[in-house]
């Protein structure tokens, strides 16, 4: 074989070997990015840990939530002038069950709420993530980008279950015998007959001005003191591994966390709207 013909093959033979190696790291690379997105079970998990998180959460502050929505709405006369004295007026006018009312509207909505707004943030912050990695090499998130996940995550989260919450609050502000409404349909089927269906979102911008800076930075300060502690200590305490307990016992965490700030945040709107 002569040097002309030899030069040739040789110069395919190392193409070939390079395409040969690169291939076992491209379908590494592509497994890598597969790999970050979870499958059904673990979406499920999610959502049900979100789920009862905001319940317990919810049904845990429900007399201190109340007590605070009819301090608001009162007029002149003080009827609630406290807290111990205003949880035991409605005892004693309304029995145990006065502490509870409208929680079980609330827990009604906080599940599809917690349901969307992890699914909203996980997905933004992975597709951000996937974008970052692919066009930069790093698929670190900055607090910003957080933020800013977290921001749309609990506007459409709030846009989607809004419309319970107006019910909530109309059911929430009833005292007495004399109830307009007797329950979450009902109520729903009065607002819409007698105000438009577009009364079920008054009061929609103000909880959108005040959700972004709520939800946004609960979820920017958690995940970056996480990320910042799994760098620091993980290797000393074993933190850089995240198990599926340690997810779903973070996850728990944060759900409840996230729907008790977005309750606080919602709340002036929903009284507003109510007491009209």
């Amino acid at each position: 074989m002569s040097a002309g013909s030899a030069a040739p093959l040789l110069s395919v033979m190392s193409n070939s070997a390079e395409e040969s190696s690169s291939q076992p790291q491209a379908q590494q690379q592509q497994q890598a990015v597969v790999s970050t997105r979870p499958g059904i079970g673990a979406i499920c998990k999610s959502l049900v840990a979100g789920g009862v998180a905001g319940g317990l959460s919810r049904t845990a502050v429900a007399p201190l939530e109340r007590l605070k929505i009819l301090m608001q709405v009162q007029g002149n006369e003080k009827v609630y002038r406290g807290v111990w004295q205003g949880l035991v007026h409605m005892t004693r006018t309304e029995g145990l069950r006065g502490l509870l009312k409208g929680n079980l509207t609330n827990c009604v909505r906080i599940i599809p709420n917690s349901a969307v707004k992890f699914l909203t943030y996980e997905q933004l912050s992975r597709e951000m993530s996937d974008h970052y990695r692919a066009t930069r090499g790093s698929g670190e998130l900055t607090p910003a980008l957080r933020l800013l996940a977290g921001a749309c995550a609990g506007i459409i989260a709030m846009s989607a279950t809004y419309p319970l919450d107006m019910v909530r609050g109309r059911l929430t502000v009833q005292e007495g015998r004399n109830q307009q409404y007797r329950g979450i349909v009902h109520a729903a089927r009065v607002i819409i007959a007698e105000e438009g269906a577009r009364a079920l979102y008054k009061g929609w911008l103000p909880s959108v001005i005040g959700v972004i800076p709520y939800v946004g930075l609960n979820f920017a300060v958690y995940e970056s003191l996480k990320a910042g502690l799994q760098k620091q200590y993980g290797e000393q305490y074993g933190w850089g591994r995240v198990t599926p307990r340690r997810r779903t016992v973070l996850l728990v965490g944060r759900s409840g966390a996230c729907s008790g700030s977005w309750r606080r945040g919602r709340c002036g709107a929903a009284c507003a709207t109510s007491g009209s």
